[in-house]
Order: C-alpha cells, then sequence, then structure tokens
C-alpha cells in the first residue's frame, strides 16, 4: 500500500516534468494576448473547465473583463477580444466548435493542450503545450489539468507582477456576498 507522503511526492514530481518542459515563451505570450484584449472568454470541458473557470476568477481578481463561455451573461464575442479554450486532447468537439465560431468571428484564439497537431490548434492563433509524461502517476488526465491549474496560477502572478497589482487590489474584487 502507497502511503500519501510517496504519492503527493510522485505526483508533484510529475506536475514539474510538465511544466519544465513548457516553452516559457508561450507563457509569456498568452500574457500578452491576456492583457491586451479586450475581454477574455474561457472554454474547457469536464475537470479543464474548472481549471478555466477557477483562472476566469482570479482573472475578474485582477480586473480583467472576463467571461465563461456558456454562461447565460456571457455577451457576444468579437474581434479584440481573446478565446483562451483548454482541451487535453485537442480535439473536444463541443470546444471544437466554439473555436470556430471564435474564428468566424475574428476572434484571437489561444489553445492550452497536450498534444501537439491538433484540429483545435491548426484553428488557434496560439498553442501552449503541455507535454504528456511517460508512465503518468495521477489517473487520466490529471496530470494535464493540474499542471494546466498551475501554469494559470504562475500566469496570475506574470500579470500581477507586470501590472502592478497587489493582493490587495485583488481582494477589493473579491465576492462579498459569500
Amino acid at each position: 500500500m502507497f502511503k500519501f507522503r510517496w504519492i503527493s511526492e510522485k505526483i508533484l514530481a510529475e506536475i514539474n516534468s510538465i511544466l519544465t518542459q513548457t516553452e516559457e515563451v508561450k507563457v509569456e505570450c498568452l500574457v500578452d494576448s491576456i492583457l491586451s484584449a479586450e475581454r477574455v472568454y474561457v472554454i474547457g470541458l469536464g475537470r479543464s473547465g474548472l481549471v478555466a473557470r477557477s483562472f476566469a476568477i482570479r482573472l475578474m481578481h485582477l480586473g480583467i473583463k472576463v467571461f465563461i463561455v456558456g454562461d447565460v451573461t456571457t455577451p457576444a464575442i468579437k474581434k479584440g477580444n481573446l478565446l483562451l479554450a483548454i482541451s487535453g486532447s485537442g480535439e473536444t468537439p463541443i470546444v471544437k466548435h466554439i473555436v470556430l465560431k471564435a474564428k468566424e468571428l475574428d476572434t484571437n484564439v489561444f489553445l492550452i493542450t497536450s498534444k501537439t497537431n491538433t484540429s483545435i490548434g491548426e484553428m488557434s492563433n496560439q498553442v501552449l503545450i503541455l507535454p504528456n509524461v511517460d508512465k503518468p502517476v495521477l489517473p487520466l488526465k490529471s496530470a494535464f489539468e493540474a499542471a494546466a491549474y498551475v501554469l494559470l496560477d504562475t500566469v496570475v502572478i506574470m500579470i500581477m507582477q507586470k501590472q502592478g497589482i497587489t493582493p490587495q487590489e485583488m481582494m477589493e474584487r473579491h465576492s462579498n456576498l459569500e
């Protein structure tokens, strides 16, 4: 029977392995794409969707206009906006449909995925790869989702630094209806 500490160390090593293989220039492009967009829209399904929603909350805390695709209050997307799609496979049918629609509307699309040469990647303006690892410890696509979560929290910190935003300023935007 594996113990907690052994398992958690293996998981952290797996996530670290993914993130250390990630192209830093692509992360900087994501930061710049977010900061240059009039509005940011996020899309993902399943656990990737939960990661996207979590990131949207932090973008809102940063004062960035952000919307979650599919929510009833999400306005129309247009040129000058950014669609951030998260799809481990790069082939998720609903995400693919949303990206195609965004491209028809001349919107900038940025994909975070674990695979190269995907149909969603071909439609996207930018693609950031969180590579798969050999013999993963985490089941299913959990390594991708965990790495995406850490990556996007890193992006939040990079935006904070670039924009001079303090945690106190973010807290002022935090929900107070809880």
